[in-house]
């Protein structure tokens, strides 16, 4: 069994949580056989109002399928 991994990052405005989950449910719409994944780096930036974005550095773990031959 092989298991690849990709590094993407998740973004909300309501918190870190919600950065976290919107990567995986993004991820999920293009990556097949997701088994697992870590966060890592949080970040925020402030828009013009000072409006908080959360930026959730997440890396997901799935494994790879062979094509059939």
């Amino acid at each position: 069994m092989v298991y690849k991994y990709i590094d993407i990052v998740g973004t909300s405005s309501i918190g870190v949580d919600d950065a976290v989950n919107n990567a995986f449910k993004e991820a999920s719409e293009t990556v097949k056989n997701i088994q697992w994944g870590e966060m890592g780096r949080v970040t925020f930036r402030l828009d013009e109002s000072q409006k908080l974005e959360y930026q959730a550095e997440v890396r997901i773990g799935f494994k790879v399928e062979r094509g059939k031959d």
